[in-house]
């Protein structure tokens, strides 16, 4: 795959005339977008995305200087010197045997369900009932009546796409409008470290579309980065304007992140974004570090017509925490697909606990199997316990 930054430098040379990037140096370098001179090739670059000699004496030095915090590039055969290889983890010699639960099943019907012993197997304990920090709404989005249909994780390796509906069940923001956050969730045992371009790239065939959203005419220009609290507080129809970002929804006061290639006055709520040589990228790719596995980054808040049924598409890249490797992820898709009334009687896809009126079951897919064994003289309404998915 064609590095993304080798596009990125290439577009950003073609807007030097521009003012694009601020203040010049004595070598004509773009300073503000990051550029400095570099002797040994002769020419203006930014040190963390191509190698300059100036700054390293070989691939151990560079290595070197990169673990130590140096924010620079290193040649690319540089990329077969193990750093720091990680251990094997083999399993012990002799595992135990897996424990058995008892066939013997709790009566006691639990509306969180039944805690676990050491072993996994289910005691005669409920569990707490969630706390739920959300405002009240008229209709609970926690039950079978409000879901949120989560995107596919399918064919992605370091990230899945999540959604998270700040409206509650359409209602309670622009009339006629749903606004969704996406993110990103880091997946286990994946060695992610950072994330630090959202892009699309034509030459590959891999482009970022951004489907039609609202446009606060309160925070008109502000397109990046979210929005800042107090504006949120004084105007609280910016509460709902649509922005990309890269982890930061505070409106990013310290000029984090930027932007380039992408034509943000022609994104409006009729018309999208097709974005084919541009990006929104962290100006220090080493400010967004995501040593926790599982971590959630925010990439996009969008608001869009509740009766849509759009889907926006991203290319993610970032590097691993040997530094030096780089990952990207294609074509991550997010369905923006509003909520709908269900019958009560229909089990949910990604329902995994239903509660019949009577009994809780296990559920897959929509189907029933195990059950707890309860009597009951009066049958309460149906509804899921458990999803699958994060969000509602």
């Amino acid at each position: 795959m064609i590095s993304f930054f080798v596009g990125l430098v290439l577009l950003s040379n073609t807007l030097a005339d521009d003012s694009v990037g601020g203040v010049q140096d004595d070598h004509g370098c773009l300073t503000g977008a990051g550029y400095t001179w570099c002797k040994s090739s002769g020419s203006c670059m930014r040190g963390w995305v191509t190698p300059c000699e100036d700054n390293f004496n070989g691939c151990v030095d560079c290595l070197q200087k990169q673990r130590l915090g140096m924010n620079i590039a290193c040649p690319g055969q540089c990329d077969n010197i193990a750093i720091d290889p990680l251990p094997p983890n083999p399993l012990p010699p002799n595992p135990l045997p897996p424990y058995i639960c008892s066939d013997l099943i709790c009566m006691m019907y639990c509306p969180s369900g039944h805690r676990l012993d050491e072993n996994g197997c289910q005691m005669c304990q409920c569990n707490d009932p969630p706390i739920s920090v959300a405002p009240p709404i008229s209709v609970d989005q926690h039950t079978n009546n409000c879901p949120l249909v989560q995107p596919s994780c399918d064919g992605h390796t370091y990230v899945c796409p999540k959604l998270t509906e700040i409206t509650h069940c359409n209602a309670g923001g622009i009339d006629g409008y749903t606004t969704y956050q996406l993110s990103l969730v880091v997946q286990p045992n994946t060695y992610v470290r950072s994330i630090y371009a959202i892009y699309g790239n034509d030459d590959l065939k891999n482009v970022m579309y951004i489907p039609p959203a609202y446009q606060s005419p309160d925070n008109h220009g502000q397109n990046i980065g979210g929005v800042d609290v107090y504006m949120n507080n004084v105007l609280p129809d910016t509460t709902y304007d649509s922005w990309l970002t890269i982890g930061l929804t505070d409106g990013d006061p310290s000029n984090t992140i930027s932007a380039v290639g992408i034509d943000f006055n022609s994104w409006t709520e009729y018309s999208g974004l097709v974005i084919t040589n541009g990006a929104v990228f962290v100006m220090d790719p080493q400010d967004i570090d995501l040593t926790i596995q599982g971590t959630e980054i925010i990439i996009a808040q969008l608001t869009v017509p509740t009766l849509s049924t759009s889907t926006a598409i991203f290319n993610v890249q970032g590097k691993t925490d040997t530094i030096t490797t780089q990952w990207s992820e294609l074509n991550i898709k997010f369905p923006l697909i509003a909520h709908s009334n269900i019958d009560t009687n229909t089990i949910p896809l990604n329902c995994v606990s239903w509660f019949d009126g009577c009994n809780s079951c296990v559920s897959n897919n929509g189907v029933l199997s195990a059950c707890t064994r309860l009597m009951c003289f009066i049958e309460d309404e149906p509804q899921c316990l458990q999803y699958s998915t994060p969000g509602h």
